[in-house]
């Protein structure tokens, strides 16, 4: 059954609604500000990086950090995560260094993925971040067979996957929450909406896109999706029932809060100044730190090049086909040719 009521539990400004304050130590608020605020600083510089041509595929993270860290925060670290191309910034949160994370942004042949992925696609197996698909719709149905293993081996680890309403369009979608609610799989299926209520409502065919959970036998919840400490609330909750054999929840985040116009950012510093905390050092000590370290990064790894083009035909397979060995040869023979020509 859907609960379509949002789940807020702070105002637009920030105070905690009556009876509902979260109650976290300083400690943590700071922890979950931190990882919002270095977000922003990611984002500004990726925009830099745009601007030079540098970065294709990308998604800015700006006002949607709540749906991103509040949810990561009510996660345990065995947990998996399937993102989208908004969200590479969970695989830091979860432990990927910086300078990873940004060599694989600039297809450096030193990264994680050898360079041969769009500047979104990041990976981090290591930390239980399945690879970024560009297309819309696949992490969804990946989350939910690999849920369903985890059941089958009776492990008490829960998927979470996030997506937007362009991927809730796709064939992936309904696949995916299918088979969940069929076999009641331990995942967490949270959509972040567009931010704009009127689109929306014409991709999703109806008022509330979380009734749709209804239709596949599973929970469904409603939350302020600029509101950190609601959507920590509605995932925690979510992933507690999926550990223990309750099935899979839909959530909705709505983007921009439920009042149209929230900053996720904003409001959780709101709350901080009414806690009276020092919000100003504590944004300025989150962003001086990491800018520095992300333009001293960014030139290492343009000196360091592109991917070698022959590259190109390592880890298709485990062991290379004839196809494949006949094609490398072939770009051998090219360049022996060609030699005038610049190729990698």
């Amino acid at each position: 059954m859907s609960l379509s009521t949002p789940l807020s539990i702070l105002s637009p400004s920030g105070a905690a609604l009556p009876g509902a304050d979260p109650g976290w130590s300083d400690d943590r608020i700071k922890n979950i500000h931190r990882a919002m605020t270095r977000s922003r600083v990611l984002d500004e510089h990726v925009a830099k990086l745009q601007r030079r041509g540098l970065v294709g595929l990308w998604a800015p993270a700006h006002g949607y950090e709540a749906h991103i860290y509040g949810a990561l925060t009510a996660m345990r670290e065995e947990d998996w995560l399937f993102a989208d191309t908004r969200m590479t910034g969970a695989a830091l949160y979860r432990g990927l260094d910086v300078r990873s994370w940004l060599a694989m942004l600039l297809g450096s042949g030193v990264s994680n993925h050898g360079g041969r992925a769009m500047s979104a696609e990041m990976t981090a197996s290591a930390h239980n971040f399945v690879t970024i698909s560009s297309p819309l719709g696949t992490q969804i149905i990946q989350a939910s067979g690999t849920a369903h293993g985890m059941k089958l081996r009776q492990q008490r680890t829960v998927c979470l996957s996030w997506f937007g309403p362009a991927a809730a369009a796709t064939g992936d979608f309904h696949v995916g929450l299918n088979f969940a609610g069929l076999y009641k799989v331990p995942a967490v299926f949270y959509l972040c909406t567009s931010g704009d209520p009127s689109l929306d409502r014409e991709r999703f065919a109806g008022e509330a896109f979380v009734d749709k959970a209804d239709g596949y036998g599973i929970r469904g919840v409603q939350v302020d999706g600029s509101d950190v400490f609601a959507v920590y609330a509605a995932v925690a909750d979510a992933a507690k029932r999926a550990r223990n054999g309750l099935g899979p929840t839909l959530i909705e985040g709505i983007t921009g809060g439920v009042d149209g116009g929230a900053d996720p950012v904003e409001r959780l510093e709101g709350y901080m100044t009414d806690r009276g905390m020092d919000v100003d050092a504590a944004r300025v000590g989150a962003g001086r730190k990491l800018r520095g370290l992300l333009q001293t990064w960014t030139t290492e790894l343009l000196g360091e090049g592109s991917p070698e083009l022959r590259s190109l035909f390592d880890h298709v397979y485990d062991a290379p086909s004839p196809q494949l060995v006949e094609q490398r040869e072939g770009l051998e023979a090219h360049k022996r040719r060609f030699e005038h020509e610049t190729l990698a």
